[in-house]
């Protein structure tokens, strides 16, 4: 998680997106399950409970377009037979997530351009935690 918050702080969405798809390969792994990490930082621990949004959002789009996670590398007919007889599950936030208060003091965290983000590219996720950068690109194939 904390990766990803670098990444999303510093725009460096290819690092974040890598960071997801890592995450969606450990199909143990369930964003619901992401421990609270209480940081004591509040903006830090308010850009780290908008995290799991992104997570949701891309893992239940791969797995509802027919891309489960777990899946073996290389599929063949029997495989992919199998694979579609499994239930779709989708992931959710972790209940911590839904608790950290937003911020009191708006942030704003620079496009890279170095100016805040335009209104037509803000995060309203972020928004939700009064901060203001620009929607993270996570979502891919």
């Amino acid at each position: 998680l904390y990766r990803m918050y670098e990444y999303l702080v510093i725009g460096y969405n290819i690092g974040l997106r890598s960071e997801i798809v890592y995450f969606f390969n450990h199909a143990s792994w369930a964003v619901a399950a992401i421990p609270d990490p209480a940081d004591p930082d509040p903006a830090r621990y308010a850009i780290l409970a908008a995290l799991p949004h992104y997570l949701v959002r891309t893992v239940n789009r791969l797995v509802q377009d027919g891309l489960p996670r777990g899946r073996p590398a290389i599929i063949g007919p029997k495989e992919e037979a199998e694979l579609r007889s499994r239930p779709i599950v989708v992931e959710e936030e972790p209940p911590w997530a839904a608790k950290v208060p937003a911020l009191a003091k708006t942030l704003v965290i620079p496009g890279p351009d170095g100016n805040a983000p335009g209104a037509d590219c803000k995060s309203a996720r972020l928004l939700e935690m009064n901060i203001v950068a620009e929607e993270p690109h996570v979502l891919f194939v």
